[in-house]
C-alpha cells in the first residue's frame, strides 16, 4: 500500500509500474548493441527481456516495502551464477546492471523534468534506487564469484 506522505515515492512507483515495458524495451536495444555487453547477443531475447523487466518490477515494490536485503541478495546471487553458466563475462555482467539503472533514471527523469520542484525531490528519491543497484551489483558478483570458486 503506498503512503500518502511519500508522494514522489508513489509518482515514482507508479511511473514505474506503468511503463515497465517501455522501459525494458528501451534497456534491451541498448544491450543488445552496446559493443560493451556483445556477449548478451548470444542469449535468447526473451529470457534476458523477462529477467530485465521483473527486476524493474520489484524495484517499484523495494522502493514502496522495502523489500528485504534478503530478497535481492537472492535474486542477483543467482543471476550472477546464470550469467556465468551462459558464459557471459564478468564485466558485462556488471555493465547490464550498470544500464538497467540508467535506463530506469533517464526515463523517470524525462518525465518529471518539467517540474523542478518534483525533480529535486527525485534526487533525494534517487538515494534508494543506488542504494538497491549497488546491493544488486554486489550480490550479482558474490553469485558470479560462487560460480569461479566451483572451478577450482
Amino acid at each position: 500500500m503506498l503512503r500518502k506522505r511519500d508522494i514522489l515515492t508513489n509518482r515514482f512507483v507508479e511511473l514505474i509500474e506503468e511503463n515497465h515495458q517501455e522501459i525494458t524495451e528501451l534497456f534491451m536495444n541498448d544491450l543488445l548493441r552496446n559493443p560493451d555487453t556483445f556477449a548478451y547477443r548470444n542469449l535468447d531475447r526473451q529470457m534476458v527481456y523477462e529477467s530485465a523487466n521483473s527486476i524493474y518490477r520489484d524495484i517499484s515494490k523495494w522502493i514502496v516495502k522495502d523489500f528485504p536485503k534478503d530478497e535481492i541478495a537472492q535474486l542477483f546471487r543467482q543471476l550472477g551464477r546464470e550469467r556465468h553458466k551462459q558464459g557471459i563475462p564478468f564485466s558485462q555482467v556488471h555493465r547490464a546492471l550498470v544500464l538497467l539503472k540508467r535506463h530506469l533514471w533517464v526515463y523517470v527523469l524525462k518525465k518529471v523534468e518539467e517540474d523542478l520542484h518534483v525533480y529535486v525531490q527525485a534526487l533525494d528519491l534517487n538515494n534508494r534506487v543506488v542504494l538497491y543497484f549497488d546491493r544488486a551489483s554486489f550480490f550479482m558478483l558474490q553469485g558470479y564469484e560462487e560460480m569461479l570458486k566451483k572451478r577450482w
